[in-house]
């Protein structure tokens, strides 16, 4: 979230920002300083579904996303990419007192010339200046510029239908194999945001799932139309849309690993920082 401003309030924000940058804490980087982050997420997960007594299925979900991305740091700002929190929105939307004052002064003038124009030498003596809203915070955020890598899996699944005489079947297939996910630049896979809250001396990390890659099926099936067949089919690592970050980890970003729970099993983030 960006804020616009016009006028006067562009100058004076211009100049409070100066004064910001000139005073940012001596842990955030450089603007522009590149780091390079390698990434591991692994998903396991097992499941059995029972559907009376005509079907039972299973699975086994063993999979691998690797990738290394190069990140360049942002300028440092008063909130992530959440953009501001309530008690932040609030603070921008709070008006200067001093325009508060002077609108009221004005309103009273009623378009009176002399009027307004006392009022113009007024704010003229004072060197008046309206204040531009301001949000507390300290966050730089690290954006990946490109990143490459690759998917593996190791998957079984099985199936035993019971659907009457000549119509019941076992099933097992196997998704296995490995595919390159390659670099992209900015319009490729982005797998990983950073976001370092310089107040809070903790950090973020945004991680974002590849496209799903193309490996193969194997599968082998007795009784009602018994037979083997292969073919390719899209895998992702955990095919979920899952936008919470990870985190807050204490400390600038640095290397690390987390794990968190997922339906059937686990997804664990493993990362490597090299500056």
């Amino acid at each position: 979230m960006e804020i616009r401003w016009t006028g006067l309030l562009a100058a004076l924000a211009a100049v409070a920002a100066a004064g910001n940058a000139a005073a940012q804490p001596s842990a955030a980087a450089r603007e522009g300083t590149k780091l390079t982050i390698s990434l591991t997420a692994t998903v396991r997960t097992t499941g059995r579904f029972v559907d009376g007594r005509n079907a039972t299925t299973t699975s086994a979900v063993n999979r691998v996303l690797k990738g290394k991305c190069r990140l360049e740091a942002g300028a440092v700002g008063a909130y992530g990419l959440e953009g501001p929190s309530r008690q932040q929105e609030k603070a921008m939307k709070r008006k200067d007192p001093g325009m508060a004052n002077l609108e009221k002064e004005h309103a009273r003038c009623k378009g009176n010339q002399d009027c307004l124009m006392a009022l113009a030498q007024k704010m003229a003596e004072q060197d008046f200046q309206p204040k531009a809203p301001q949000a507390e915070g300290a966050v730089q955020v690290w954006y990946p510029q490109s990143c490459s890598g690759s998917l593996s899996a190791d998957d079984l699944f099985t199936a035993d239908i019971k659907d009457g005489p000549g119509l019941s079947y076992q099933s097992r297939s196997t998704v296995t194999g490995s595919a390159l996910i390659p670099e992209g630049g900015e319009k490729g896979w982005l797998a990983v945001y950073i976001e370092h809250d310089l107040a809070g001396n903790s950090t973020l990390y945004r991680f974002n799932e590849a496209e799903p890659v193309l490996l193969e099926k194997h599968t082998v099936r007795t009784g009602y139309q018994a037979g083997t067949t292969r073919n390719k089919v899209p895998v992702g690592l955990t095919q979920r849309v899952d936008t919470k970050p990870w985190g807050p980890v204490k400390g600038p970003p640095q290397s690390g690993a987390v794990t968190r729970n997922i339906e059937g099993g686990t997804l664990t983030l493993e990362w490597q920082i090299q500056r």
